[in-house]
């Protein structure tokens, strides 16, 4: 008699399991908190969720699947309106050539689709500051929740996009137009890490080809990691609350890593100096969770405070 076994290698959760602590997910990760003025960590290290939409990049990179399949889960760009919302049209492609070099057509570079950078929000956690929500497989940093990182009025803009994406253009009720800048870009350029991790922690010679399929315990101790500087400046965060509700009530509870892809834009606008200049910025195009870390209410109600951010992906 023929017996049928179906193996299944499953990247998802039901709401009560949680894949970041259990080891389940694909990804595991730590997520540090240090004040810059103090250097001492803010929270014991943290670890954030892999969400749905997270889960629908991996999964679309390791099968080369049509990026059709990231259309179950919405767009930042889509429900808030962004400024520089994408086109799909202008998805980046690569020119497929014949024997003598002539182009005759093209296909999407998906190359160009990863995580590109982070966002805060302020739903993580209740009215108690250490309420901190049990994060969802299927949820982002809803667009309500999210903290913009920058918020001048338009007329004073001078922010610069090499650094803060996702700009919306807002008209108030008082008749300002403020521009919100909803994403930042890491600080860091991220590297993959590959070596060996000794019996009191410290890392040890990097992995090579002649010693990963090393029979001794060593290899038995290897670990995989890219870590992401996160970091939130004295000027981050503020500009939003001051023009609401007061400086007092300027908070943050949450973290996400999005991904998307970047288009090349022009744009006309005051430099730092003052002076109104053309440059050339990147924009994220269809901008979607990654994943998502709530945590104890982050006050930010003092302008001097700077935090920095270490967030660090195994697999």
């Amino acid at each position: 008699m023929n017996k049928l076994l179906y193996l299944k290698d499953r990247c998802r959760s039901n709401d009560h399991v949680n894949l970041s602590i259990s080891g389940l997910d694909c990804i595991y990760s730590k997520i540090q908190f240090i004040n810059d003025q103090t250097g001492e960590e803010i929270f014991k290290p943290l670890h954030n969720r892999t969400v749905i939409a997270g889960a629908g990049l991996t999964l679309q990179k390791l099968f080369g699947l049509d990026r059709s399949c990231l259309d179950n889960t919405p767009t930042y760009d889509q429900v808030m309106g962004l400024d520089d919302g994408a086109s799909d049209a202008a998805y980046p492609t690569i020119g497929i050539t014949d024997a003598d070099g002539n182009i005759v057509g093209s296909i999407p570079d998906e190359g160009q689709r990863g995580i590109l950078g982070f966002c805060l929000g302020m739903g993580g956690s209740g009215v108690e500051t250490t309420n901190v929500f049990t994060e969802r497989y299927a949820s982002w940093i809803t667009p309500d929740t999210l903290v913009p990182f920058r918020y001048p009025l338009e007329s004073a803009d001078d922010v610069d996009e090499s650094i803060y994406k996702g700009k919306k253009t807002i008209s108030l009720s008082s008749g300002q137009t403020r521009c919100a800048y909803y994403f930042k870009e890491f600080s860091n350029t991220p590297q993959l890490v590959q070596n060996y991790v000794s019996s009191i922690e410290t890392f040890i010679d990097s992995i090579t080809p002649a010693t990963v399929y090393d029979t001794s315990s060593i290899a038995d101790h290897a670990q995989s990691f890219v870590e992401l500087h996160c970091k939130v400046t004295s000027k981050d965060c503020r500009e939003f609350f001051i023009a609401h509700s007061g400086l007092e009530q300027a908070k943050i509870n949450q973290i996400s890593l999005v991904y998307g892809w970047k288009k090349t834009i022009q744009r006309t606008k005051f430099n730092t100096s003052g002076a109104m200049i053309t440059q050339e910025y990147d924009v994220y195009q269809q901008i979607r969770p990654f994943s998502i870390c709530n945590f104890p209410t982050e006050l930010l109600s003092d302008k001097d405070k700077s935090i920095s951010i270490i967030y660090t992906l195994y697999c």
